[in-house]
């Protein structure tokens, strides 16, 4: 291309440049105000959930016992997401521990603020054979 055919003098039109922004919501570990379940804080929802644990049949036949150590979010509504077994002794009990995160009603959210915000929570989940 050859550009002395261009008038350096005259007035260049500068297009704007269009991006689409996309932002995903920060999740906080540590924030002013806990997200909190039923009233009541993390052991509040521990006990929740150790109240609905159906022990697996065959882990129970089978003897496989153990903690499940879980993380999961609270999202700015309530809801819980981003479910993620980090350690399981044996994949019936996780899936048992998932099955109970995912019914979990709602939190109240985190703030950070006065804003509300997500929050990351790692529980672990006992299953423990009784004699």
């Amino acid at each position: 291309m050859d550009f002395a055919e261009f008038d350096m003098n005259q007035a260049i039109e500068v297009a704007p440049v269009q991006t689409e922004e996309v932002f995903e919501e920060e999740i906080f570990i540590i924030v002013e105000e806990k997200a909190s379940f039923m009233g009541g804080d993390e052991g509040t929802f521990r006990n929740w959930v150790q109240q609905r644990v159906k022990y697996p049949a065959i882990a129970q036949e089978n003897g496989i016992q153990g903690k499940v150590i879980i993380s999961f979010v609270v999202n700015t509504d309530g809801s819980v997401s981003n479910i993620e077994v980090l350690r399981t002794p044996d994949s019936t009990l996780s899936d048992e521990a998932v099955r109970i995160i995912k019914s979990s009603p709602k939190w109240t959210a985190a703030k950070q603020r006065n804003k509300s915000v997500r929050q990351k929570f790692v529980i672990p989940i006992d299953f423990r054979i009784s004699d």
